[in-house]
């Protein structure tokens, strides 16, 4: 396999209609012991930003829920990290996330794109022209 391959999140690997099966998903299933704050914001980014969906996905799958690891179907996990990624604002996309888990490990978390490539600096680039220049 060569190590280029791969697919950003932020290019859509699920689909809206994914995500909202995982909010009830994680709503039948979840927010009974914790909301989302374990997967979202600063932490998301800390914990899993370089990491692939799979990793996303297994952990998931053999932690949760507390008192039933790996109770869920495969889809139903799939389904709330689809969830996950939304509530993190990356974008949904035409295609679902994959079953297989390769697939999954192709699906990199990375860093938000920064659209506006750099802020524009806040020093005026014209030059300074006194006050008392002109009469």
């Amino acid at each position: 396999s060569t190590a280029g391959a791969g697919k950003s999140v932020w290019q859509g690997v699920y689909t809206e209609e994914q995500a909202t099966r995982g909010d009830t998903e994680h709503q039948n299933n979840c927010s009974s012991c914790h909301g989302t704050e374990k997967y979202s914001g600063e932490n998301f980014t800390k914990n899993w930003v370089g990491r692939t969906v799979f990793d996303l996905f297994d952990q998931i799958k053999t932690t949760m829920p507390d008192d039933n690891p790996g109770g869920l179907s495969a889809q139903q996990y799939k389904d709330v990290v689809a969830y996950i990624l939304k509530t993190n604002g990356i974008p949904a996309g035409t295609d679902s996330l994959p079953s297989d888990p390769e697939a999954m490990r192709l699906l990199k978390i990375d860093a938000k794109p920064n659209k506006q490539t750099a802020l524009r600096p806040m020093y005026h680039t014209h030059a300074h022209i006194p006050a008392t220049a002109t009469r």
